[in-house]
């Protein structure tokens, strides 16, 4: 199965382009100390050497929060006990040559690990042989930018102390495949990061969220890379011949929704529905498809306001789901579709009547639904799983006020 996939149906950010969409999820490991688990892969894969979080592309159908799981344990060895989502952000790479925009929506995930982390070097200590039956090499200092088999590239020594050899506990693979230490927060600024990692570890947490950036250039720009080879197909889809079985067209798209509570209403909480044109009572979330180049909060502000008409404060990212079916499309395509949802909190005014701005769109009708009758009215069940989760939210965010105070 395909890793990356594109929505046939989205347009390029130009015209002459063929848009592919894809999807990676990334761990944000913290030391407990201020210090986050950055790799360097090998450098005939990455040429310029850059430090990156472990994880990788999200395969169809595989559910983000196991590729961030699989990528951890493949890389350095390590087990994850839980992962929780942090943030989200997306960019786009342009390449002419190619025909191609690739348009990369990140997925950030917080994740915390059994016991303590052995054989991974950081601010104040040495690193050490990890337990995984693989003895690692111990680089001298003046070789901390190299592994066996790996032509030299250009990495920091930071403090001096070792860059450990992270092995994956795999006696087939005795040879490292990442290096791997965790940085303190005022190492980041001065070492070769992948560009997203510039505005997810840097940046002013309040700052206003803008449009992705978009590069123009070739293969070399992509993080994670893609076999050129593979470019060619991207993004294609095939016409099936007449008579010939039908096929399903691969389909991963991502989509933002947001969970609006209002918690004071008279008759008790109540929560903003939009119902879907193509059913007589079907009340989902409001919110929709991530659009080429669009970064998620921004494609949420534009989705809420074309089904409710009004204005979305963005809040924190607060869960992920993954839906794989085989089914028709409205248009009637048979599709293999991968549903990516992220689920925002936020808020709007309260004191506005809610209405449909869109068009002849997917929403026919917006109302604040009590959350009382939501089995009454037909709530689809990502809304009393978006719910709930928002209330875990609430109730954690609540939990360390108190503790705060």
């Amino acid at each position: 199965m395909p890793s990356a996939e594109s929505d046939p149906d989205v347009q390029p950010s130009s015209s002459a382009l063929r848009p592919v969409q894809r999807t990676a999820a990334y761990g944000v490991v913290s030391d407990g100390s201020g210090g986050v688990l950055l790799l360097r892969v090998p450098g005939g894969r990455d040429p310029e050497g850059r430090w990156s979080l472990p994880g990788g592309v999200v395969r169809h159908g595989e559910h983000p929060r196991d590729r961030v799981q699989a990528g951890l344990l493949e890389q350095t060895g390590l087990r994850a006990a839980s992962i929780t989502p942090r943030d989200a952000t997306a960019d786009v790479v342009e390449m002419p040559e190619q025909g191609v925009s690739v348009h990369t929506l990140r997925l950030l995930f917080d994740v915390t690990l059994y016991g303590q982390p052995a054989g991974i070097g950081g601010p104040g200590r040495s690193a050490v042989v990890d337990g995984s039956g693989v003895l690692a090499q111990q680089l001298e200092l003046d070789r901390v930018d190299r592994l066996p088999g790996e032509d030299p590239v250009v990495a920091p020594a930071l403090d001096g102390s070792p860059v450990a050899v992270v092995v994956p506990p795999d006696p087939e693979r005795p040879v490292a495949q990442f290096v791997g230490r965790f940085m303190a927060p005022h190492e980041l600024a001065g070492l070769p990061l992948s560009a997203f990692l510039h505005s997810a570890l840097l940046a002013d947490a309040s700052a206003e969220v803008v449009p992705p950036n978009i590069a123009v250039g070739g293969v070399e720009l992509l993080d994670p890379a893609i076999d050129p080879t593979l470019l060619a197909g991207l993004g294609v889809v095939a016409e099936t011949a007449a008579g010939a079985a039908e096929v399903p067209v691969f389909v991963q798209r991502p989509a933002a929704y947001a969970v609006l509570v209002d918690e004071n209403a008279p008759g008790g909480a109540r929560m903003l529905l939009s119902k879907l044109a193509s059913s007589e009572s079907t009340w989902t979330l409001p919110g929709g498809g991530i659009d080429h180049g669009e970064h998620p909060r921004l494609a949420l502000q534009r989705e809420i306001y074309e089904e409710a008409g009004l204005p979305y404060t963005a809040g924190p990212l607060i869960d992920i789901s993954s839906r794989h079916f085989v089914g028709r499309a409205p248009h009637g395509r048979l599709e293999d579709f991968h549903a990516l949802r992220l689920i925002y909190a936020g808020s709007v005014p309260v004191d506005q009547e809610p209405e449909v701005i869109e068009v002849d769109g997917s929403t026919d009708e917006v109302a604040w639904i009590p959350v009382a009758d939501f089995d009454r009215v037909g709530a689809v069940p990502t809304a009393h799983e978006a719910l709930a989760a928002w209330r875990a939210y609430r109730d954690d965010a609540e939990s360390q006020a108190v503790g705060e105070n």
